[in-house]
C-alpha cells in the first residue's frame, strides 16, 4: 500500500470514529443545550429573527448556527443527531477547504497528510460533536480564505462572490473580528511580498463591502428584535442596540473587556498550554515544521517563502489577538488549527520520503503515542466502569494486531497510524464515558423515560441550573419551566409535574397542594464543568444529588 493510500484510509477510518459521537440520544454539554434550545425556539415559532432564552429575548451570539440548527431541526426533528449533525457537516466542510489550500500550496500527497492532521489533531475531534460556534467557524473561515487566495490569483467573479459569502456567514458565527482570521494571512503574504497597495486596491475594497452585504441577515435580525425596539430591557438597561453590540461589543468589547459581558481572568500562555494538548498527536510535528520553515526559509523559493508566511501570518495573527484578551476558552483557538495542519501535512510529506533520517521526531510520536495510551488506560482505571474497560481493552488488541501485521511498515506506522489510533482511543473513551455517565446521571433525560408514559402537563423545575429546564424542554413536548423561588409555583388550575432536590421537597410538605409522588434518582445538577468533574461524576456519587420529581394537584382548582 502506498503512503498516499495509507493517508486515505486513515482519514476515512478517523472520520468514522468521530462520527460515533453523532449517534447519541443526549446533548453532553451545557452550552450546547443553551444553543440547542435557542434553536428549538426558532424551529418551534418560526421566528426567524428573534433569539429568545427561558422567555427572554437574547443578545450575546449572532444568528447563523441558530438558523442551521433549526433547519435541521425542522428536516429531522428536534434530538441531539439534529443538533450534531450541521456542526460536523461544517467540519468536513473545513476539511475539505483545507484540502484545497494545502493541494494548491504542496501537492495532492501534502494535502491529503494535511486533512489527516485536520480530522485526527484531538480538539477537532471533540469540538466537532461538542458542537459550539467554533465548529461552523472553522467551515467558513477555511472556505473563505480558500476562495481569497483564489481571488488573489485571478479575478474571477465566482472567487468573489464565494469568498464573500463564506466570510459573511463567519460573521453571522461569531462577530466581525472573524475578517482578522480570514485576511491575516492575506495581509502578511503582499506585505513580504511588498504589494501594499492591494490594502487600498478597489479590487479588495469591493469584497470588503460585497461581504457587508451578505451579513445583510444578521443586521436585519438584530435591527428588528433590538433596534427598533429602543424600550426593551438589555443588559439591565433600555436604548441598546442589537447592530452595535455585533459590530462591536459582542467580540472586540470581549477582547477588551470594555462591553456588557466581562471576564477578569486571561493568561497570555493559557493558549500555548491548550495547544500543547488539543493539537495532539500532531505537536511535535508542528514544532518540527516550524523550525524547519524558519531554517530553510533563506533556500525556499519566493512561492514557498510566501506560503510559509501565510500560512504562519494566519496562525500567529489570530493566535496572539486570543492570547491577549482576558475571554479564553481552549475552543477559541480551534478555528487557526487547520492552518497548522497545512504546516504539518507540508513537512510529513517531505519527513515520508526519508523517515530514516528523522530519528527525533519518531521517538517523539513514539513518546506522543505511549503517553496517549497511558493515559486512557489510567482514566479508565481510575473511572473503573467494565463496560469502558472493555471498549479500551478491545481497542488495545485491535492496535496491537495492527502492528504485528503490518511491523515491515513498522516506521510510518510509528510516524502516522499509532498517533492516529492511539488519539482515537482517547476520543472514543471520552465519548463513550460522557454519554453514559450522563444516560444514568442526566435530570432531563432519565425524567423525560418517566414520563414517556404519563399524562401530559407542565413542568416546573425549582431552584436548579437552568440548563435543566432547557433540555428537559428538547426531550419533551410540554412546557418546562425553570423557578427561582416556590412562590411562583401555580397556587390553582391544572396540575403539573415538579422537580426539586429531596431536602426542599421535605421543606414544602402539603403546602402547594395534593402531591404525588412519581420518581426519585439520584442524577447530576450541573452537567457543565471540567474533565476531573466529569471523571469524578463517572466514578460514581460523588457530585450526584436526591432529586424527586412530583405531580402536584393546586389545591385551589
Amino acid at each position: 500500500m502506498t503512503t498516499l493510500r495509507l493517508t486515505q484510509w486513515l482519514t476515512l477510518f478517523v472520520l468514522c470514529v468521530n462520527a460515533l459521537g453523532m449517534v447519541t440520544p443526549i446533548i453532553n454539554a451545557g452550552d450546547s443545550v443553551t444553543y440547542a434550545a435557542l434553536s428549538q425556539y426558532i424551529a418551534t415559532h418560526n421566528d426567524w429573527a428573534f433569539l429568545v432564552l427561558d422567555g427572554q429575548e437574547w443578545l450575546d451570539k449572532p444568528h447563523f448556527p441558530f438558523w442551521i440548527t433549526a433547519l435541521s431541526f425542522k428536516l429531522f426533528g428536534i434530538s441531539a443527531f439534529a443538533y450534531i449533525l450541521p456542526g460536523f457537516l461544517f467540519h468536513l466542510i473545513g476539511g475539505y477547504y483545507t484540502y484545497r489550500i494545502a493541494r494548491m500550496f504542496y501537492g495532492r500527497e501534502a494535502a491529503w497528510l494535511s486533512l489527516l492532521v485536520y480530522v485526527s489533531a484531538f480538539h477537532m475531534m471533540y469540538t466537532s460533536t461538542e458542537v459550539k460556534a467554533e465548529t461552523f467557524l472553522t467551515g467558513s473561515i477555511m472556505a473563505a480564505s480558500y476562495y481569497w487566495l483564489r481571488y488573489d490569483s485571478a479575478t474571477k467573479l465566482k472567487y468573489l462572490l464565494l469568498g464573500a459569502l463564506f466570510s459573511g456567514v463567519a460573521m453571522m458565527t461569531k462577530g466581525v473580528f472573524t475578517l482578522i482570521t480570514i485576511t491575516s494571512g492575506l495581509v502578511c503574504m503582499w506585505m513580504y511580498q511588498k504589494q501594499w497597495h492591494k490594502l487600498w486596491s478597489v479590487k479588495w475594497l469591493a469584497a470588503l463591502g460585497l461581504c457587508v452585504v451578505f451579513t445583510a441577515p444578521e443586521l436585519l435580525a438584530l435591527y428588528l428584535q433590538f433596534d427598533a425596539h429602543p424600550e426593551k430591557v438589555v443588559f439591565g438597561r433600555t436604548d441598546v442596540s442589537g447592530i452595535k453590540f455585533f459590530l462591536w461589543d459582542s467580540q472586540f468589547g470581549r477582547f477588551f473587556n470594555t462591553g456588557p459581558i466581562k471576564d477578569a481572568g486571561g493568561a497570555p500562555y493559557y493558549f500555548v498550554a491548550a495547544f500543547l494538548w488539543a493539537f495532539l498527536p500532531w505537536v511535535a510535528v508542528y514544532v518540527a515544521a516550524m523550525v524547519s520553515g524558519i531554517r530553510n526559509f533563506a533556500v525556499r523559493s519566493i512561492a514557498e517563502r510566501s506560503q510559509f508566511v501565510y500560512l504562519c501570518g494566519a496562525f500567529f495573527i489570530t493566535f496572539a489577538m486570543f492570547s491577549a484578551t482576558k475571554f479564553q476558552f481552549d475552543y477559541y483557538t480551534v478555528i487557526i488549527y487547520p492552518f497548522a495542519a497545512i504546516l504539518c501535512g507540508h513537512y510529513l510529506a517531505g519527513v515520508l520520503v526519508d523517515v530514516e533520517g528523522h530519528r527525533k521526531l519518531l521517538l517523539a510520536q513514539i513518546a506522543t503515542t505511549l503517553l496517549l495510551v497511558l493515559m486512557v488506560v489510567g482514566l479508565a482505571l481510575y473511572v473503573g466502569k467494565m463496560s469502558l474497560i472493555a471498549v479500551v481493552g478491545a481497542m488495545l488488541v485491535a492496535t496491537a494486531i495492527y502492528a504485528f501485521v503490518y511491523r515491515a511498515r513498522m516506521r510510518t506506522n510509528m510516524l502516522l497510524v499509532l498517533p492516529v489510533f492511539a488519539v482515537s482511543m482517547l476520543y472514543v473513551f471520552l465519548t463513550q464515558m460522557a454519554t453514559t455517565t450522563y444516560l444514568s446521571a442526566s435530570i432531563p433525560y432519565n425524567v423525560n423515560k418517566v414520563l414517556a408514559d404519563k399524562p401530559s402537563a407542565p413542568i416546573y423545575v425549582l431552584q436548579m441550573d437552568g440548563i435543566v429546564s432547557r433540555e428537559l424542554a428538547l426531550y419533551n413536548t410540554s412546557p418546562c419551566y425553570a423557578l427561582a423561588d416556590v412562590a411562583n409555583l401555580p397556587s390553582k388550575g391544572e396540575s403539573y409535574y415538579l422537580l426539586v432536590r429531596a431536602a426542599q421537597f421535605d421543606e414544602l410538605g402539603d403546602r402547594i397542594g395534593k402531591v404525588e409522588r412519581i420518581a426519585q434518582g439520584d442524577w447530576v445538577v450541573h452537567k457543565t464543568g471540567t474533565l476531573p468533574r466529569l471523571l469524578k461524576l463517572a466514578k460514581g456519587g460523588e457530585l450526584l444529588e436526591d432529586i424527586r420529581l412530583v405531580r402536584v394537584t393546586p389545591s385551589l382548582r
